[in-house]
């Protein structure tokens, strides 16, 4: 595979599950699956205008459609009682104790250049610098950067072409 988007994908997949949050899986990223009824797709706030049929023995039956021509399996009645979709809030307020994303909160996760992505912790760090044989700290420099939707896009384009996509994306504007 061209670029690096496969270590992103390694390191989810190597990720201990005691980092993922109790009510996530790994698999939602690793393999995400087309919503089951496209009319539920909706890319404008929640707000959509889909509708449902049941059968007028709803009580008794639990089947729905989206076309009013259908047939109940259930009872045989057409599907000619209308219900109307209503999408959740696009967003919810979480209470103080929630964490939002996938990964607990309370790690600090290291991101390479080619994309790699692990739990930092103080061992990690100094494994790295022996690694790279950096002898003197003073030489390392750090960089804030905001992170905008162009440089999502910037990022997505880099990582399909190149191995440093962190340098090329936010170090070439600097001009090293």
């Amino acid at each position: 595979m061209l670029g690096c988007v496969a270590n992103l994908y390694e390191s989810i997949e190597s990720l201990n599950e005691t980092y993922i949050q109790p009510n996530q899986s790994k698999d939602t990223l690793l393999k995400p699956r087309a919503p089951a009824s496209i009319p539920l797709l909706s890319l404008n706030d929640g707000q959509t205008e889909a509708v449902f049929y049941r059968c007028c023995y709803g009580r008794n039956c639990n089947c729905v459609s989206d076309d009013r021509r259908a047939i109940c399996p259930q009872c045989g009645n057409a599907m000619t009682i209308s219900l109307k979709y209503v999408a959740p809030p696009a967003a919810q307020e979480a209470s103080a104790g929630d964490e939002g994303g996938f990964v607990k909160g309370v790690v600090t996760y290291m991101v390479m250049d080619d994309l790699v992505v692990k739990p930092m912790s103080t061992i990690s760090s100094i494994a790295l610098l022996n690694k790279f044989n950096v002898k003197e700290i003073e030489a390392l420099e750090e960089k804030a950067v905001i992170l905008g939707m162009n440089e999502a896009l910037k990022l997505l384009k880099t990582s399909l072409e190149s191995k440093s996509v962190l340098t090329n994306v936010f170090m070439k504007s600097v001009g090293k």
